[in-house]
């Protein structure tokens, strides 16, 4: 995370000195920048959501079997997959606060761009 907003303060501070085509290549490397990082994080948030799944499948499998031991496995299983899944809303969060970051600093570089 340190090496992507070291990268950002690089670009915001020489942006000045780039030609009018350079700032143009810019603009287009930050939206592809942005794309990137929404289909990143999303794939990351959609492996929380399978992951809870999976263990929530596991759990029913083992709940049918006899004695204390098992179903008291199943009960953590079913703990196990709601954290993952707070987890993964949590990282739904987190991709919305840095898709509107990534989006103020395209705007910000774009308005120094005109």
């Amino acid at each position: 995370m340190k090496t992507i907003a070291t990268f950002f303060c690089v670009i915001l501070f020489t942006s000045g000195s780039f030609a009018a085509s350079q700032c143009a290549q810019l603009k287009e490397e930050l939206k592809a920048l942005q794309t990137a990082q929404q289909q990143i994080v999303a794939s990351l948030v959609n492996n929380h959501e399978t992951f809870a799944s999976s263990i929530e499948e596991y759990s029913s499998v083992v709940a049918t079997a006899k004695g204390p031991a098992v179903k008291a496995v199943s009960a953590q299983m079913d703990e196990s997959a709601q954290a993952f899944r707070t987890r993964g809303i949590q990282g739904k969060k987190m991709a919305v606060k840095l898709n509107a970051a990534t989006g103020d600093l395209l705007a910000r570089v774009a308005s120094c761009l005109k």
